[in-house]
């Protein structure tokens, strides 16, 4: 039935805990800050990083092209040290947003059925896309460490988008990229507001993985399916392929 399975990460393919707004965040990654040689109070770096994201997702909502609006996280970081008198080149920017995320970062792991799933599909022919609410210069090293890179016959963003989930506009750049038959094409992830709502609001069917014991039956579910059990295992039983 489905030839593409379009894939949520985080809380789906990807189990994660990050701290990226505690007092003890912004300790550890102003003194680490320092060792790169850019000297910030940890209090004004937060004071400065938080507004300035603020009014950047502002501004981006005031645009009023899409719904749901994405910004480049790397701007803010640009700002954020030329009001402290640091100028900072391209590459730099991309290392002091990979340090921050490193240092934010709890706990990262796949989950344990993901890799099952993603080979299932494989094996059956079927093509995978990711379609990801994230920042290219936080995720993209996590991708890179779990491996999941090459499952992926597209990856989309939303950083490198200007929109995210559940604005359509996401979905449907996605489709339109990799030329994708909204009714070959099932979405696949762990939040009913933004993969289930979004999905649906594009033409495209849902499929829900309840990864947390939140699961309540809907009176107008907004999904196709659903693993009530959260297991990515369903993906491949419920949409018809055969487990090897």
């Amino acid at each position: 039935m489905y030839q593409n399975y379009i894939f949520d990460l985080y809380g789906t393919l990807i189990d994660i805990h990050t701290d990226e707004y505690s007092k003890n965040f912004f300790k550890k990654y102003a003194k680490w800050l320092r060792k790169q040689g850019f000297h910030f109070e940890w209090k004004l770096f937060y004071q400065l990083y938080t507004a300035t994201e603020r009014e950047y997702r502002e501004r981006a909502a005031q645009n009023g092209r899409y719904t749901k609006p994405e910004i480049q996280i790397e701007d803010v970081f640009r700002d954020v040290f030329a009001m402290n008198g640091y100028e900072i080149s391209d590459e730099q920017t991309a290392d002091l947003c990979a340090g921050f995320r490193r240092i934010s970062l709890i706990y990262l792991s796949l989950f344990p059925d993901t890799l099952a799933c993603l080979e299932g599909l494989k094996a059956a022919g079927k093509r995978i896309y990711l379609l990801s609410n994230a920042q290219r210069s936080f995720t993209w090293q996590e991708l890179e460490l779990t491996g999941l890179i090459p499952y992926f016959d597209g990856i989309l963003i939303s950083s490198d988008e200007s929109c995210m989930k559940p604005d359509p506009a996401f979905y449907n750049k996605c489709c339109e990229r990799y030329q994708l038959d909204k009714a070959e094409s099932v979405m696949i992830g762990n939040e009913l507001k933004s993969d289930m709502a979004g999905a649906k609001a594009a033409g495209i069917d849902g499929f829900y993985i309840n990864r947390y014991p939140v699961f309540r039956e809907e009176k107008e579910p907004v999904y196709r399916y659903v693993s009530a059990e959260g297991s990515l295992l369903e993906v491949l039983t419920q949409t018809g392929i055969q487990l090897q």
